[in-house]
């Protein structure tokens, strides 16, 4: 008898077999960028995610990266509820014989990060383990009239980003063939979540859904799909893509499947109500993070691509976990 393996589902049906096991008493429960706990008139935003060595530390990436990306990835998904930090906890799983120096510069990243984005870690637990791993758990607050979640989309809405897409994956494609695209690398190793941005979208109550572009823009696209109900029409020409795609590959089939696919760049997906374009381009100043008009919301049958006038179907072609990275 043949045995399904979670090399079968995916990351996304993993999920839906804990979704179905699972009850939940969350406001907000699995599915979603963050818990979100009824507080009175806040939510307590609640989030967790994990870095294992073998699959999540590209060569090339220091100790001292590791620890703050294990920080920001955490704060970015309170920043894609439009939350705010209280803290972070952190959970790491070491071998004996790692250096003592090697444990001190995680701790230093994770500490730099949180306090960069005006919170701390709080507290954790440190474990021998075969290997090196990391978890962390990021705690939040936000107001309950600016919670931003991955449903809420109507027909008609905008489909907006926050920055450029593109440049993690040209990092990575950058140390894999020593391109020396330093700034790339830089988004790589120490990603930034988007608080503050965030912030302002949230409290201005023209967003209607929202999510952080971790497993890339085809992913993120379908997410907020299925959470609406609805379909999503997305114009390549106007994706705001980073410079150093161009630097990472000639081919421009390999720039597409780069900005689109992925990831990594820990930049916001969102809808905006139709009529608030004037209004997203203020808040961008606001924000001083560009916010780029992609698309829109629709009731069609599938998700489109739209990519010199020629109409095709958008691939869900994001990095999944338990399913091979693209090379």
């Amino acid at each position: 008898m043949d045995v399904k393996t979670l090399g079968t589902l995916g990351e996304r049906g993993a999920i839906k077999v804990i979704d179905g096991i699972v009850k939940s008493e969350a406001d907000v429960g699995i599915g979603d960028d963050c818990a979100a706990i009824d507080i009175g008139d806040r939510y307590l935003l609640v989030t967790t995610d994990m870095m294992a060595g073998k699959t999540h530390v590209p060569k090339g990436m220091s100790p001292y990266d590791v620890g703050w990306t294990l920080v920001a990835v955490n704060l970015s998904d309170i920043a894609a509820m439009g939350g705010t930090p209280w803290g972070v906890v952190t959970a790491i799983g070491i071998t004996r014989g790692h250096p003592i120096d090697f444990l001190g510069q995680i701790v230093d990243g994770m500490n730099d990060c949180a306090q960069r984005f005006d919170t701390s870690i709080v507290g954790g637990d440190t474990k021998e383990h075969e290997s090196l791993a990391l978890c962390g758990t990021a705690i939040g607050e936000v107001p309950k009239d600016e919670i931003l979640l991955r449903k809420g989309a109507k027909p008609g809405d905008l489909v907006a980003v926050s920055g450029e897409l593109g440049m993690a994956g040209a990092g990575y494609f950058s140390m894999k063939r020593s391109l020396s695209l330093n700034e790339a690398e830089g988004v790589l190793k120490r990603p930034w979540p988007r608080l503050r941005e965030a912030r302002v979208l949230a409290a201005s109550g023209i967003v209607t859904s929202c999510m952080d572009i971790s497993d890339g823009l085809s992913s993120s696209i379908y997410e907020l799909s299925r959470n609406s109900g609805l379909t999503y029409e997305i114009d390549y020409s106007r994706i705001p893509k980073a410079k150093e795609v161009d630097e990472a590959f000639r081919d421009l089939e390999r720039q597409k499947s780069l900005v689109l696919n992925f990831g990594d760049d820990f930049e916001l997906l969102f809808t905006v109500k139709r009529e608030a374009e004037e209004e997203l381009k203020t808040l961008s100043v606001k924000a001083d993070c560009p916010f780029t008009v992609i698309g829109k919301v629709t009731s069609g049958e599938e998700n489109i691509l739209i990519d010199e006038s020629k109409r095709e179907r958008l691939e869900n072609l994001g990095y999944e976990h338990f399913r091979s990275r693209q090379s």
